[in-house]
């Protein structure tokens, strides 16, 4: 796996220290973990900080959510917090995850997902594959996110039959080389609404970033043309 690019534009421009998305790339590992955290809950910047570096290292579960959940609660003490803060922090906090890890001996691509930040496969003119979504206005349900509540966390039991983290292996062996993205919610649905217009430009000019600014010229951009949600926006682009 070769890393292209790996970047992130907050939702505004003018305040980066906002941003709510995390993302890891460990290269000796060749492995990518992309996060969003979920704006409407308290504090979600430091959850999805917290995800993306436990998720380096270990898999989506419940043993590894427990983990980020008592790093999160050793940053605040709500005994200390105003009323509406500290309900806010009751409530808990939101995120989704994704990782994407290589095997070159294998020529394979395994890929777990929580929530709606999402991976596609491509050979530079077609999306051979996708998660976990394959259409834009998929992007419209609310999907199933890790939480700093441990109830909320149920789904992740491994016979838990109603839903769970979603999993898929994609292969190269046959078809080199490919490309690897990996990004969060608001980019992915952009980029499946271009295919969908059957606006080729969408995946060229995402494959063709190389440095922030011009991912945020991009984004931007979109974001202008109402082509794009505003919302964090990450993208990391492998080479296969």
């Amino acid at each position: 796996m070769d890393i292209l690019f790996q970047g992130s534009v907050a939702k505004h421009l003018d305040s980066p220290e906002d941003n709510e998305d995390a993302f890891n790339v460990v290269a000796e590992c060749d492995r990518i973990v992309v996060c969003d955290g979920a704006s409407e809950s308290f504090d979600a910047k430091s959850w999805a900080k917290l995800l993306a570096a436990k998720l380096s290292e270990e898999e989506i579960g419940l043993s590894s959510a427990s983990s980020c959940i008592e790093a999160f609660e050793a940053l605040h003490d709500p005994s200390s917090m105003g009323w509406a803060k500290a309900g806010a922090y009751e409530r808990g906090s939101f995120a989704t995850a994704l990782i994407a890890q290589d095997i070159p001996s294998d020529l394979l691509v395994y890929l777990t997902c929580a929530g709606d930040s999402a991976a596609f496969l491509t050979d530079g003119a077609t999306i051979l594959e996708s998660l976990p979504y394959a259409h834009s206005a998929d992007f419209e349900q609310r999907p199933m996110l890790l939480s700093t509540l441990s109830a909320y966390n149920a789904w992740l039991e491994p016979n838990d039959t109603q839903s769970g983290a979603i999993a898929a292996k994609w292969s190269y062996a046959e078809r080199r080389p490919l490309f690897l993205l990996c990004m969060t919610d608001a980019l992915a649905a952009w980029l499946l609404r271009t295919v969908e217009e059957q606006d080729p430009t969408g995946l060229e000019r995402l494959l063709s970033i190389r440095t922030e600014d011009e991912l945020a010229q991009l984004v931007e951009g979109e974001r202008n043309s109402r082509m794009m949600r505003r919302d964090d926006s990450t993208l990391v682009i492998a080479l296969l």
